[in-house]
């Protein structure tokens, strides 16, 4: 859509002016916040980030790039537009964007399974018509804007992540995007080092109301502690259309049953029976957890709620596997040992520590080894929550347990009279040590917060494969 705006349209939206009167002479295919990714004919927006200036980068661009600035940069090569905030240039554009387009939109966020969701819901609506979702973790201030910016000229679907990491977030991001619908997936512990309880929790997430369209819908959690909190603000904010999932009785979407199968040979590892009124339908999905039975299922609420056809809805995620980070097995073959890895190593709270763990305890594999990297953003509950998960790993009956950093070193005391553990500092410190401990490993589960590391395990693991990696299905 950027490139149905020509430069004076630019300058409009954005309340600016083009230094020294350059105009470009092109339109432009994208927008961009790092330099390091913008080609021809791009757009870069020069934010002034936290621990860098965009501005600084603005004199390594070359035309027919051009740049939106706060203040012009007088040896650059391209042309400038001046604004008074290049954020606000950003939210500007991205709010001429949603008012253009004739998408249904989608919200979702949640303590925990938003990107999951995300993939899920991607994964049905394209069946359907031609859907557009953040990239990747494009889900905060940023983010969210840059997904919208990017959208192609002519789209049935836009799916939005929406995240936080501190109070206040939410609701300004929901009215930028004006969702038709949002999907609130599960509230645990994630944040409650700023928000305090689970309850401000809630009702931080409760705020993706704000923006919700008149006429729209909200998906929330039925089985969910605060559920009665996420239904009183949706109540409160006019929200006409309340949907709910889960196991409950009284969920409009009812989980009816959920289990696992057994079958390397087959890309199904979960079944799901679910009921909608009176008509049970039965999902499979690639992704082994419990937890993706209920976000399966917010899915598909979402697809009622438009009136698509449910069978296809079910069809479709036949083909949907576990994200890197996030569940996906990968078969590593070394000169001393072959295993699989569990990768969950995107991002951890308590709640999804311990479904990853619940998931490790059913596997069959023999020699499990669990590595858990500390859990971020806990702050005064920190030691509370980190010794909630060790019941958990008991009951997952690894042969090993390898521990890394701070917080989760301080738990070895509680673990020591049911299994062997091991502790190192850092991530550093554990890729130099935990070898020797791991060869004899069926299955490797790595959980842990990305700040602290647990992906670089993860990629230390891969690094030391000889023979082509296979994704397990």
């Amino acid at each position: 859509m950027i490139s149905s705006l020509n430069p004076w349209d630019l300058a409009a939206i954005c309340c600016g002016y083009w230094h020294l009167g350059q105009t470009p002479s092109n339109h432009f295919t994208r927008v961009e916040i790092n330099t390091n990714q913008i080609n021809a004919n791009e757009l870069f927006i020069a934010i002034n980030g936290t621990n860098r200036d965009g501005h600084d980068f603005v004199k390594g661009l070359s035309a027919p790039a051009a740049a939106i600035v706060e203040r012009p940069i007088n040896v650059a090569q391209v042309p400038q537009l001046v604004v008074k905030s290049t954020k606000d240039a950003l939210y500007r554009l991205a709010t001429a964007f949603i008012e253009e387009t004739n998408a249904l939109k989608i919200a979702i966020t949640g303590s925990v399974g938003k990107t999951g969701t995300k993939e899920m819901l991607a994964t049905c609506l394209r069946q359907f018509g031609t859907t557009h979702a953040n990239q990747g973790n494009y889900n905060n201030h940023l983010g969210v804007p840059l997904t919208i910016l990017s959208m192609p000229p002519s789209i049935s679907y836009l799916i939005a992540e929406i995240g936080m990491n501190h109070k206040g977030e939410i609701a300004p991001l929901s009215c930028l995007v004006k969702p038709n619908i949002a999907i609130i997936t599960k509230i645990s512990e994630s944040h409650i080092g700023q928000l305090r309880s689970l309850k401000e929790v809630a009702n931080e997430k409760a705020t993706i109301c704000a923006g919700i369209s008149v006429n729209g819908c909200i998906i929330l959690p039925r089985d969910d502690e605060q559920y009665s909190i996420l239904e009183k603000a949706a109540i409160e904010a006019k929200i006409n259309n309340i949907i709910s999932f889960g196991r409950n009785s009284e969920s409009t979407i009812q989980l009816i049953s959920s289990h696992v199968k057994e079958t390397r040979s087959s890309t199904t590892k979960r079944i799901i029976s679910f009921k909608i009124l009176d008509k049970i339908y039965e999902i499979s999905i690639g992704m082994r957890a419990e937890h993706w039975a209920t976000n399966a299922l917010s899915v598909i609420a979402a697809c009622y709620f438009m009136g698509l056809d449910i069978n296809t809805a079910c069809d479709s995620l036949k083909i949907q596997t576990a994200l890197a980070g996030r569940g996906a097995e990968t078969k590593l073959v070394t000169k001393d040992f072959t295993t699989v890895i569990i990768d969950d190593a995107y991002n951890a709270s308590p709640s999804s520590v311990i479904a990853a763990l619940e998931d490790f305890a059913t596997r069959p594999e023999i020699n499990k080894i669990v590595i858990l990297t500390d859990m971020l953003e806990l702050c005064e509950f920190s030691n509370e929550m980190h010794l909630s998960i060790v019941p958990y790993i008991v009951s997952a009956h690894p042969c090993s347990v390898i521990l890394v950093g701070t917080e989760m070193s301080k738990i070895k005391k509680s673990l020591q009279p049911f299994t062997n553990v091991y502790t190192y500092s850092n991530v550093e410190e554990a890729k130099l040590a935990f070898i020797p401990n791991i060869i004899d490993a069926d299955l490797i589960l790595i959980k842990g917060s990305h700040g602290s590391g647990a992906h670089l395990l993860v990629e230390h693991l891969k690094s030391l494969h000889n023979e082509e990696m296979q994704n397990v299905v």
